[in-house]
């Protein structure tokens, strides 16, 4: 029996596969609120990921120890990314958040850049995320500031992300990254009104938390491991546009989620603001003096994870 090679796949259907496994991950994961409530599963999402993420890539303690100061915050940030982002889809249907979600990396990709064009991308998104606003899907206060407290985290992780690639080698940063995130959520769990240890230790419990886990993680970040080791970032931006709309797509087919007309609207003007940010980012790379701004990332998915060897909720 043949064993499963990555370079046999061409690397934009890994990269797509990818992004498929983690949304349909997340909205399996809603299923899990009913139960034990989005913090409890925020929380055994991070600490069986970071139990598989060390297990897989096995980082060494020494750059825990001789990286800390990078890697504190770096957790932190992911943490709370998680947290709110769970806590966003547990009120508002999951395309919505993952648009709203990616306004932030958007917003800082084009304020970095020098030209003016992705000026008129961000108006374009934000003409997209008004009109969202304005739709019954956000009638949740506290639904948005969760999807926006999202986006914020999303871009310092993308700018944390960056910094912990460059230091950490292989995937030992994301896997130390998650782990640091998992001993900061540990102490939160009374203050969140987490189930009690007997609820979370429930076959039922820990085997679909297992499920999401692997989904929204393991899979999705080695795909995308070996397909950004063939994709040209640019390529990988261009592509990671179609987030939002398989968000909404996953959110319709797996929770019966139906967005507007106005709502689908919002969530392609999103996706061609970034479309257009990624395609023009590329002439810019061919410029002497190329701005230095991230790549828009989707939740859960950063150029830090590219760095580390995994990818980006």
């Amino acid at each position: 029996m043949r064993r499963f090679a990555p370079r046999a796949v061409p690397a934009p259907l890994l990269l797509l596969t990818g992004m498929v496994s983690l949304q349909c991950g997340t909205a399996f994961a809603k299923t899990l609120f009913a139960h034990i409530g989005p913090h409890a599963a925020t929380l055994l999402r991070l600490l069986i990921s970071a139990a598989l993420l060390c297990l897989f890539s096995r980082p060494a303690v020494r750059l825990l120890r001789g990286h800390w100061r990078l890697l504190l915050p770096y957790g932190a940030v992911f943490a709370v990314m998680q947290f709110a982002f769970y806590e966003a889809t547990s009120r508002l249907p999951l395309g919505v958040v993952v648009t709203v979600e990616y306004s932030g990396p958007l917003l800082l990709a084009a304020l970095t850049s020098r030209r003016a064009l992705d000026r008129l991308w961000v108006l374009l998104a934000a003409a997209g995320l008004l009109v969202l606003g304005g739709t019954r899907g956000l009638d949740d206060p506290v639904g948005l500031a969760a999807a926006l407290l999202t986006g914020a985290a999303l871009t310092g992780y993308i700018l944390l992300g960056a910094r912990v690639g460059r230091a950490v080698p292989g995937g030992a940063g994301l896997a130390l990254g998650l782990t640091v995130a998992a001993v900061l959520a540990l102490p939160t769990a009374p203050l969140l009104g987490i189930p009690p240890l007997g609820a979370l230790l429930e076959p039922a419990v820990l085997g679909a938390a297992l499920a999401v886990a692997v989904l929204t993680t393991v899979i999705p970040f080695s795909l995308e491991f070996a397909a950004l080791r063939r994709l040209p970032p640019r390529v990988f931006a261009v592509l990671s546009t179609v987030e939002p709309v398989i968000a909404a797509l996953a959110g319709l087919a797996l929770l019966g989620e139906h967005l507007s007309g106005a709502q689908w609207a919002a969530v392609l003007c999103v996706v061609g603001a970034a479309l257009g940010t990624g395609i023009g980012a590329a002439g810019a790379g061919a410029e002497p003096t190329p701005p230095a701004s991230p790549s828009p990332a989707p939740p859960d998915r950063s150029p830090s994870r590219k760095e580390n060897g995994v990818h980006q909720t």
